[in-house]
């Protein structure tokens, strides 16, 4: 019996120390790779190394709009300081594809494995920005996310992340702000059972207060695509409105039967309706829906983007535009790519000058959102803007 209990002790000190070793392994090889890539920012090189990420298999309006940034940037170039020392440096630009777990992941590696790479900007979801921040933070990576309005991303109070979107609390905001402007009192609320919609509901209905009221709540498959009969269901309640929480497609297929079966009513989303493309998506019936955004014509972008690709500019396309500009903006004012001094820049440095300052946990702050209309297939605005 003793020689059977000395074994299991034994055992159990080579488990604990394996478990240990890799404990340090895993530290070991973050430690590295971060303070690595660190070292060779601050060599102050002619290239700066940069990540986009985003769903290849959607549009390219974000990439392009990275793109053109860069472009902008690099004609004029970045000035990096050390000492007496003095660099012009330029951006160089690596695409990288996040339409599937797998494939985000194995983006997350190759950028992380890359120590030139300073920077990443985008990620296409929530959920994918969520994990990748995680990456970037243990590698010392800065990132720039533009589409993700999931709390988590900044609440953790990562140093390397940011986000230069709201929260989606700040557009329930407005929403509901303009609910009441409008006087729409009586909400029939739709959701979409995914991360997107569910989250935009929950965080709606809780802001709902009176004069407002959800008279009726429904959420559907996002793989469905005959909603008439859950629009039968529903039609016959007393509303105003209908809030409906869904993206893209899925949202203007929603919005296409609703109207084919003779809601008339006035429909307001969120960020997820931020696309043309609704109108044609919707077969030319999405007249009356209201979108929360962030996304106007700023410094004459809208033409500049038309005249580069030849088509309009459209909020990812922004969005991409504006996190390159954001990110060479920093590192100007930093005169170094170094991850940690750039975040610190952008943590720290209050420019009144520029619309976007972030809070202690990297979250853009003070940005107005307006309600926008769509109209024949064109957004405009209704003239109502929050903070």
């Amino acid at each position: 019996m003793r020689f059977i209990t000395d074994i299991r002790f034994i055992i159990a000190v080579c488990v604990i120390l394996l478990i240990a070793r890799n404990i340090y392994s895993y530290h070991a090889t973050y430690t590295y790779s971060l303070q690595n890539r660190a070292a060779i920012a601050s060599q102050n090189r002619s290239k700066i190394h940069i990540a986009a990420v985003w769903d290849m298999n959607k549009s390219r309006n974000f990439m392009d709009g990275v793109a053109l940034a860069v472009n902008e940037v690099n004609q004029q170039g970045l000035e990096l300081k050390d000492h007496n020392k003095t660099v012009t440096a330029r951006l160089v630009l690596h695409q990288f594809d996040d339409s599937t777990k797998d494939q985000a992941l194995k983006s997350r590696m190759k950028i992380a494995g890359n120590h030139n790479i300073v920077a990443a900007v985008g990620h296409s979801s929530s959920s994918s920005a969520v994990v990748g921040s995680i990456t970037y933070e243990y590698n010392g990576i800065l990132f720039l996310s533009v589409v993700a309005t999931d709390p988590e991303l900044t609440n953790h109070g990562f140093r390397y992340t940011f986000s230069i979107i709201p929260s989606t609390d700040y557009f329930v905001d407005s929403m509901t702000d303009f609910l009441q402007h409008k006087r729409w009192y009586k909400i029939m609320a739709l959701h979409a059972r995914n991360q997107y919609g569910q989250e935009m509901y929950e965080r709606f209905a809780a802001k709902v207060n009176a004069p407002l009221s959800i008279v009726k709540v429904k959420s559907f498959s996002v793989n469905q695509q005959d909603y008439k009969a859950l629009i039968y269901d529903v039609m016959d309640n007393d509303f105003d409105a209908v809030f409906l929480a869904a993206v893209d497609k899925n949202g203007a297929n929603m919005i296409r039967q609703l109207r084919e079966m003779g809601v008339t009513k006035p429909i307001i989303g969120g960020d997820g309706f931020d696309n043309l493309k609704i109108w044609h998506w919707s077969n030319q019936k999405a007249n009356q829906t209201f979108v929360a955004s962030i996304f106007i014509d700023q410094d004459g972008f809208v033409n500049k983007f038309k005249q580069a690709y030849g088509r309009e500019a459209g909020y990812l396309a922004y969005q991409g535009y504006q996190a390159i500009k954001v990110l060479a903006d920093a590192i100007r004012k930093t005169g170094s790519s170094e991850p940690l001094r750039v975040a610190s820049t952008l943590k720290y440095y209050d420019n009144k000058n520029n619309i976007y300052n972030f809070d202690s946990n990297g979250l853009v702050r003070d940005l107005k959102i307006y309600i926008k209309q769509m109209n024949n297939g064109k957004f405009e605005l209704t003239g109502k803007g929050v903070n």
